[in-house]
């Protein structure tokens, strides 16, 4: 692969492209990397097959989208000397664990503004991953639907997304040390808008997190309840989803800030072995 101009080619109508004709482990030039964040933006998932990385070229290429994020509570799970890598390794003694629509981190004041996954192996058959478009998530909502939800919060809670309603997440922390309960009986819940506006293409998107919310705020609990089973549904919406199926050297990166993604946990016993890593973002905001 040569590092002149990628091409880009769209995976889905709803989101994604795949990037071909780059080489992410050498020196992007501008203009090239220009093009790359032209169709981040326009896209929200991007896909690079066929990659050979490092740890540390991983991180130098995620690093152009924005500075990479370290948890604490994830260093357990991460490679020696590279505390922002976070290793998913899945097998026969260690079953998948979040299998449900999320953003990642959503429960921090600042949740990562994308994530970095490249796959080191995959099984021959499942471990996909589903991406959605929030943006199209609140577009396709009637206008009154769309009136109301500009209007509401939601609360983010860690303390849900690393409890008992997780417990394969929470068992494989237990493992490595970290009592989760303990870790973050401390950490406030966090309040976002239902609604968010991306800083950089000024579009909004529909912003929840089921592993994390634990209700809208401004409305009554049964409100509440409807509405987040409502909305959790509607993203499930197949015209707004690409299915990803990896391959050994695919490296994808995502915009946070408008998709979700469901990791399919359909691959038990297999062996799934991935590198992930978290670019920071910014908190949240709605622009009316």
């Amino acid at each position: 692969m040569s590092n002149a101009l990628p091409v880009i080619e769209p995976v889905s109508p709803a989101i994604g492209a795949r990037v071909t004709g780059l080489d992410v482990s050498q020196e992007i030039p501008d203009e090239a990397w220009k093009t790359v964040q032209d169709a981040f933006h326009r896209y929200n998932v991007l896909v690079f097959p066929g990659q050979d990385l490092s740890v540390e070229q991983q991180k130098t290429f995620t690093a152009r989208f924005g500075p990479l994020l370290t948890h604490s509570h994830l260093l357990p799970l991460t490679i020696e000397g590279h505390p922002e890598v976070m290793v998913l390794h899945n097998n026969e003694q260690k079953p998948p664990g979040l299998n449900d629509w999320h953003t990642d981190n959503s429960g921090w004041t600042e949740p990562p503004l994308g994530t970095s996954l490249y796959a080191k192996i995959t099984p021959e058959v499942g471990g996909d991953t589903l991406y959605g478009n929030m943006y199209l998530a609140y577009e396709a909502l009637s206008a009154p639907m769309q009136e109301l939800l500009l209007q509401l919060t939601a609360t983010h809670d860690t303390r849900k997304a690393f409890g008992a309603d997780y417990g394969n997440l929470q068992r494989s922390l237990r493992k490595k040390g970290i009592d989760s309960d303990q870790h973050f009986a401390d950490q406030d819940p966090v309040e976002h808008p239902l609604i968010r506006t991306h800083p950089e293409t000024g579009r909004r998107a529909l912003y929840i997190s089921n592993p994390y919310v634990t209700r809208i705020n401004g409305v009554t609990e049964s409100e509440s309840r409807a509405l987040l089973a409502f909305l959790c549904r509607h993203i499930e919406t197949n015209e707004l989803i690409y299915r990803h199926r990896w391959t050994q050297g695919d490296l994808v990166i995502w915009d946070n800030r408008c998709t979700q993604h469901l990791a399919v946990a359909d691959y038990f016993p297999h062996e799934r072995l991935m590198h992930r890593i978290n670019i920071a973002g910014e908190k949240p905001f709605l622009k009316l």
